[in-house]
Order: structure tokens, then sequence, then C-alpha cells
């Protein structure tokens, strides 16, 4: 059965509130919606879940390759089962990395795109490992007997940052990508890691709280050298973020609330803060259901989730417009080129002529532009026409979908 059969409902769903900062891209994240632990994507304002992964092991920790092309992410939940697996954004061509019998999680990108840091839990002690993105050439970059997890690749790809739980306390270290120089940034007692740079790489978010007797936990912004360490989140929830936004203006994450009693957290949900303000807009609100590790790709550089077939037929005028499409349903994406900024209309119509979606509806500008329909499964052919409409000038396409 399709795994997509129910994407074009949740079109009419309500949405969320909307974001003032308007967020670009795909969000990949873990769920257990469905009643087990899968890799899912959506629209970076929430819209529009798909479900990659399908299957009775456990899913965790999605990353995005730098190219937004392919998704990293750990198979068979947190224990020895657990192995690095890349598949393509689509949930296709899905290959095994590592065959170690170990726990492997956190896996973080260079970002050429050619190497894979993560965490391994080799010889009974987690450390930061390093391989080639086909899983060749496995490298270990830390030694010490405390544990240590969750690196994160410099944007010039020059440090990684990681938590280590050295000095009896979890804190962010940061060290040259051959293990090199291995410097600790936050103080003890604060209990924080999980760290992410910001797209310029001037700065660490990372969060606090990172102990068994710590309720909730913050989020801070700190230079990339460890100075001016700086809290923009002071609530009585725990909240998690380790994505960044391409423009640096929101982080994406998770945040549960802790009960006032004893103090346990309820069931996570995905949210952005804005680093400005602080201010927190939720993209799920799923009472009963986890979901966290979220990561964002690229922005501006929107993949496709679906896998090629053939273009639609190329419209003239000097901009072409053409579809992917994926025959047993899924997301269908369409690219169109802008000859200069303006408003832009996508909207997508069934043979009957109705409106079914307008996957855009705002100012672009000039250049290359792709976008998103969801389609349901069908035993029938279905046959869609989509308009690209930009300052006076129309521009048509069709997706013939086929069961």
């Amino acid at each position: 059965m399709p795994r997509c059969s129910n994407v074009l409902l949740l079109i009419a769903c309500t949405a969320l509130p909307a974001l003032a900062a308007s967020p670009k891209g795909l969000i990949a994240f873990a769920s257990n919606r469905g009643g087990q632990w899968d890799i899912w994507v959506m629209q970076a304002d929430g819209s529009n879940p798909v479900n990659l992964t399908n299957d009775k092991a456990e899913d965790d920790f999605p990353a995005f390759s730098p190219d937004g092309k392919r998704i990293v992410w750990t198979k068979g939940g947190h224990g020895p089962s657990g192995e690095l697996w890349v598949m393509n954004v689509d949930g296709s061509g899905k290959k095994q990395l590592t065959f170690d019998a170990y726990s492997d999680l956190y896996p973080s990108w260079s970002p050429d795109g050619r190497q894979i840091a993560w965490r391994s839990l080799r010889k009974s002690n987690g450390d930061i490992y390093v391989m080639n993105a086909d899983g060749t050439d496995v490298r270990r970059l830390t030694s010490d007997p405390a544990d240590d997890f969750a690196p994160a690749w410099s944007p010039d790809g020059g440090s990684i940052a990681f938590t280590s739980l050295r000095r009896r306390d979890a804190a962010v270290w940061v060290m040259n990508p051959d293990g090199s120089d291995q410097l600790q940034l936050t103080r003890n007692g604060m209990h924080a890691g999980i760290p992410s740079w910001s797209p310029d790489g001037t700065k660490i978010l990372f969060v606090d709280g990172l102990c068994d007797r710590c309720a909730e936990g913050d989020l801070f912004i700190m230079n990339s050298d460890g100075s001016k360490i700086t809290p923009f989140t002071d609530t009585e929830a725990n909240e998690r973020a380790k994505s960044w936004s391409a423009d640096g203006k929101l982080v994406l994450g998770e945040v549960a609330r802790a009960a006032a009693v004893d103090r346990s957290l309820s069931r996570g949900d995905l949210a952005v803060w804005d680093v400005a303000t602080g201010a927190m807009t939720k993209l799920t609100d799923t009472n009963g259901i986890e979901e966290g590790h979220a990561d964002w790709s690229p922005e501006g550089r929107l993949p496709p989730v679906t896998q090629w077939v053939s273009p639609s037929r190329p419209v003239g005028g000097g901009t072409d417009t053409t579809a992917r499409i994926r025959p047993d349903g899924g997301v269908a994406t369409i690219e169109y080129t802008l000859p200069r900024s303006g408003h832009v209309r996508v909207r997508v119509f069934d043979v009957a002529g109705r409106e079914v979606a307008r996957p855009v509806d705002e100012w672009q500008h000039a250049g290359s532009h792709i976008t998103m329909f969801p389609f349901g499964a069908s035993t029938k052919e279905q046959v869609f026409h989509y308009k690209v409409e930009c300052g006076g000038r129309t521009k048509t396409g069709q997706i013939s979908v086929a069961p």
C-alpha cells in the first residue's frame, strides 16, 4: 500500500499559526506517530508530513546532506542494533553504512558531503568517529574514557563541536576534524551539550540541563571560541534545538513541558525559536506522540521528495516548468524559473478544473525555484494540471500519476 495515501487529505487540515519569518525548505524528524519510530519529512511550516520509513526497526537521528538530496539516520534503535543508514530524500535508495553491531548515533555530515561524523559505542566507550559518506575508511577521533557524542561539523569544515562527559559533567568541546586540539568551551556546572553551528560559523547553539537530575533545559548561544555565553530561552519547559535556518534567524528543535509535581517531562513536540527574541512557535501539537531530533534541509535548495520518472512537457516562452513524479503516490515537485522577481502563485487543479492545492502564493526573487505537491495513491491513473503565475505571465504543465 503506498505510504503517502493520506497526504492529500492533510492539505485541508487547519494550519498551525504562521511563522513571522516564513521558513523555507524541509524538516526531517523522528516520530512515533503510527505506533512506531519512523523518519518523517514535512514542510518547514509544519504542513504536509510524509513518512519515509515504515518498518519494524526503530528509526531516529535524521540529518540532511549539505546538498539536501540525502538523509543519514540511525536504524535499529539506540542499542547495539543501531546502525547508520542513508537514503534519498524521498525515502528511496536505502543503504546501510555501518555493520559493527554497536550503537551508532548522532550522525553529522561534513559541509562538502564527503564524510560523516557520528558517535559509536565501541569497546564499551562512546567516542566520535568519522568515515567517508559511503561507509569506508572509519577513523576514531576521540578516545577519552568519558562518553563523547553529538558531533557537529562547522560550516567551513575546519572544526567539529561535540558533547563530552569528561571532568564528570556534560560540556561543549571542539576539535580539529582529525581529532587533534580538543578544547572545552563551556564551564562545568552548566550540564551543556548538543552543539550546533550558526550558518556563518561565528556562533554555537547549545542546551543546558543534560544531567540525570535536571528537570528541564534552556537554549544558549555563544561565540565559536566559547566567549559571550548568552541564554535566549528561560522557561520551565525542556527545550532542545540543533538546527538553524539558513539565514540564522531561527533554530529548530523540540519542547516538552515539565510536570509541576514530579518534574517529569511530557511528550515532545517540534518547534522553532526566533534567535533575536526567543519567541517560540510550535510546528506540531500531537498529544501523546513523541517527536524530536529534527533537522532542517538547506534553505533555498529545496530537494525533490520524489524519484525521477519523466519530466512533463516543457512549456515554451523561455521559462521551463517541469514536474517530477512518483507513480505509487507521494509528493511531486514542480520546478520553474522566474525571469524577474515578483509575486508568484503556483496552483494545482484536478481534471475537473477544481483547485486542489496552492503550494506557493508569495513574493519570490528571480531565478530557479522548486515547490512540492503531495498527492494520494489511487488504483487509477491521476492527472493534475498546474499553473505558475507571476507578473501577468502564466506557464502551465501536467502531472501524470500512475498506480
